[in-house]
């Protein structure tokens, strides 16, 4: 079975910062994930915010899920 990870919406492989991103904004304790195109429809916000939020914890260093 493989380990790679999918959008449970779409189906599209998930990258690295779709699950951390997901884990930040809607749960910690959720074993499937959506990607970030999906989450950004899920919260009515399109893909920019969200990428923005992205840049902001990696940059920051304050959040361990974007090291």
């Amino acid at each position: 079975m493989s380990s790679a990870r999918t959008c449970r919406k779409c189906s599209v492989p998930l990258m690295p910062d779709d699950v951390a991103i997901y884990l930040k904004l809607i749960s910690r304790i959720d074993q499937q994930f959506i990607c970030i195109d999906c989450l950004g429809e899920k919260l009515n916000c399109g893909r920019e915010p969200i990428e923005k939020l992205i840049a902001y914890y990696r940059q920051s260093g304050k959040c361990f899920l974007f090291r």
